[in-house]
């Protein structure tokens, strides 16, 4: 039978009861709770009466506070499974496919017997950085020999796609009795079915192609070619009324949002909502698998707003020094460690070369390989490098080769480059351990150092292998001119692969005044034109202590401001307002600085037919530098100016936000994201909710501010994560804030 229900057509629902659901203990003996608004109740508190699944799909991405590191030094998704699956017996992990237990730690001199499942593989969409990666809803600890069998295999029984004479099981001599495998498909234990389809579906509905995050799909008809869907739908369907939620679960929903994320699975918490999403399963064909001609998967709806377009994003705009060579093994495995100072746009291609330069090209006799960076891209302070499947890099298997990139032990010498044309190259990074560059050449593993990078490259005294052990945080420049100093590296000579005990944290370059400053830098997050006025504003960008603001209802006309409205102004204080910071403009509003504006000219009163606003600052008492325009009266106009609508100013063609016109809009869409891709968002009017009611609504949620390095705390707001240290954040700057606020029914979803 084919689904009834398209499964990615929006939720159609009414509100029609309070739902009480119990709350979520800890795990005995565990820290308290770091995320506030776990509660199931107040959680879904912010849905509307009639949510859409994109609206749905924001909230489990907004409320997705913490990007937990795949590994390092500090918290990382081995602490979050060790503390999420623990067996039964102290200091164990429970394994997904099988039925005995694994010790957490690993024994002193040995590798842990377990490692982290992806349900949703990572050559099924899943990129190798950014949240999806990382997400805990879907990691599970796993047997290493038992994932190692499952590899990237669809989730379906024996006979669905294959003859029933191919299945084997169990699927492997370690996995649970009840599971199954052939080459096709992988059958998990009975009693984790449910549970592996919930995460599915909640890994499909989280990552919809919004904001830099890929665009996930399940389906009963997968592709011979590598994309983002993963079979089979009707399977997981199947099994998620078999395998029920049970407390188990519930209690792992609950920790991860209070402890590791911030937000939860919706499919945990509302069961029947998978009914209402993806209608009835299908019925395969006889080890034909499933009817794809009819009832084909509707792709997931596409951002209905462009891309930021940022030159940043080419080849040509990247410097010398923007990624680095930091680590060199030339004792099998064959290794080379790149870190990247800012971050890298999905599609990207960076070539790494042991051939010798020239002068003028390369000499042709060695070894080059091109990554194309992932979707999702990479971020400043990313580790990733080259190496076989016995190093512990990122990405160490990804690059394509061409000619045999095989460090020497007498000595070798590593480019770094991007090409912004075919024949044109764009040097990044080299490094040399051959003591010094030789631009004649005088052997094969001896090169020139290319025109550029004089002062970001690292010519160091021959070892076989060599390690970066200097500082790791600070602005771009410094760990620049850090990496290039000999004392910075140890060399060595065994055949242990490379292993970074750090991360690297890339902060600003500092902000001095209004000129440093770009659009989209400052944004306009929420407008309550109903009494109180109220303008709510974030901080994508460190402000500087000083600086000042300036927020008008005065319409733009293309040439100057009408003049007929009011203009304030906001001297930012001493401590600054961090990245990531909520603050505003209003009275009898909670928002950080709202009574610190001084009036400049006229009043501004917000109208309820309708308004424009932009925020600027002023590198001369004459000029302009608009970071942020929004209108409440839909589109911007280029002439008929008047009280409520106005001309958009120069320069934020991609960083302003135009609303079809009501009283007050609250933005509801990603809160974690790169800069661009957070101005994308808050572009986008889908993610904004708008209401003609004076009445107030929750709002408690948390903007990170992905690459460009850390700040230390809240900044002007002065307010993080019940229970966080500001200065433990990990390589982004997170800030909770609370705008105001009452309280909304939650509400059971019911089928129109």
């Amino acid at each position: 039978m084919t689904r009834t229900t398209p499964h990615l057509l929006p939720i159609t629902t009414v509100l029609t009861a309070t739902l009480c659901l119990q709350s979520f203990p800890s795990v005995a003996g565990q820290t308290t709770p770091v995320y506030s608004g776990c509660e199931a109740d107040a959680y879904y508190g912010s849905l509307s009466d009639n949510p859409s699944r994109q609206e749905i799909s924001n909230l489990l991405k907004s409320t997705h506070r913490n990007v937990l590191p795949y590994t390092s030094s500090r918290e990382d998704t081995w602490d979050a499974l060790m503390d999420l699956d623990p067996g039964t017996q102290s200091g164990t992990v429970s394994l997904i496919y099988s039925d005995h237990e694994a010790q957490g730690e690993a024994p002193s001199g040995q590798s842990r017997a377990w490692n982290r499942e992806h349900l949703w593989p990572k050559s099924h969409g899943v990129g190798y950085t950014g949240a999806d990666f990382t997400d805990v809803h879907h990691l599970r600890p796993a047997d290493v020999n038992v994932n190692s069998a499952r590899g990237n295999k669809y989730f379906a029984a024996c006979g669905i796609v294959e003859p029933l004479d191919t299945c084997r099981s169990p699927a492997h001599s370690e996995a649970s009795a009840s599971t199954t495998t052939d080459n096709e498909v992988w059958l998990p234990p009975t009693e984790v079915r449910g549970d592996i389809a919930r995460a599915l579906f909640y890994m499909e509905l989280r990552y919809s192609g919004v904001g830099g995050d890929p665009n996930l799909e399940l389906t009963d008809c997968p592709t011979e070619v590598s994309d983002n869907k993963l079979a089979y739908l009707s399977q997981l369907m199947e099994w998620h009324q078999e395998d029920p939620v049970d407390e188990e679960e519930r209690n792992r929903n609950g920790r991860v949002c209070e402890r590791w994320q911030g937000n939860r699975n919706i499919f945990v918490d509302f069961p029947d909502l998978v009914g209402r999403l993806y209608g009835e399963s299908a019925q395969p064909n006889q080890s034909n698998g499933y009817e794809c001609s009819l009832g084909e998967n509707t792709p997931p709806p596409t951002p209905t707003s462009p891309p930021l377009d940022s030159t940043d994003s080419t080849c040509g705009a990247l410097v010398a020094g923007d990624i680095q060579v930091i680590g060199v093994h030339s004792d099998n495995p064959d290794e080379v460690a790149l870190v990247t100072l800012l971050d890298l746009p999905s599609g990207l291609e960076i070539y790494l070369t042991d051939s010798g330069w020239a002068g003028t090209e390369f000499r042709d006799s060695e070894g080059t390989a091109k990554l194309s960076v992932p979707q999702g891209g990479l971020s400043a302070g990313t580790i990733f490098g080259f190496g076989d499947e016995d190093s512990n890099l990122l990405l160490a298997t990804t690059w394509a080769e061409t000619g045999a990139l095989a460090l020497s032990t007498q000595g070798d010498s590593l480019i770094v480059y991007c090409q912004p044309s075919e024949g044109t190259y764009n040097f990044l990074g080299a490094a040399t351990t051959n003591n010094v560059w030789d631009p004649n050449q005088s052997d094969s593993n001896n090169s020139g150092l290319p025109a550029g990078l004089e002062s970001t490259s690292i010519a160091l005294p021959h070892f076989d292998n060599y390690i970066y052990i200097g500082p790791s945080e600070g602005k771009k420049s410094d760990i620049v001119e850090a990496i290039a100093k000999e004392e910075h590296w140890s060399g060595f000579d065994n055949t242990q692969p490379l292993k970074f005990e750090f991360s690297f944290v890339i902060a600003s370059e500092a902000v001095t005044d209004c000129q440093d400053l770009k659009a989209g830098d400052v944004q306009i997050i929420g407008v309550h034109s109903d009494n109180p006025d109220e303008i709510a504003l974030v901080a994508l960008q460190d402000l500087p202590a000083n600086l000042e603001l300036y927020l008008t209802d005065d319409a733009w006309t293309g040439n100057g401001f009408r003049g007929s409205e009011g203009t304030v102004k906001l001297i930012v204080p001493d401590s600054g307002i961090t990245k990531g910071s909520f603050f505003g403009f209003g009275d009898e509003t909670s928002l950080p600085y709202a009574s610190s504006w001084s009036q400049v000219s006229g009043s501004l009163a917000l109208s309820t037919q309708g308004d424009a606003l932009a925020v600027y600052c002023k590198p001369t008492e004459s000029t302009f530098n608009f970071l942020a325009a929004l209108s409440l009266s839909g589109s911007w106009v280029s002439s008929g100016f008047s009280s409520t609508n106005g001309a958009l100013p120069p320069g934020l063609e991609q960083a302003n936000t135009a609303l079809s016109h009501r009283d007050n809009y609250q933005y509801v869409g990603p809160t974690s994201g790169s800069r661009n891709e957070l101005i994308s968002a808050i572009g986008d009017e889908a993610n904004w909710r708008g209401s003609n009611s004076a009445e107030s609504v929750v709002y408690d949620t948390t903007f990170t501010v992905i690459g460009g390095g850390s700040s230390s705390g809240g900044g002007g707001s002065g307010i993080t994560p019940s229970g966080v240290n500001p200065d433990d954040d990990d390589e982004s700057a997170s800030v909770t804030a609370r705008i105001s606020i009452g309280c909304l029914l939650f509400a059971l979803f019911m089928l129109v």
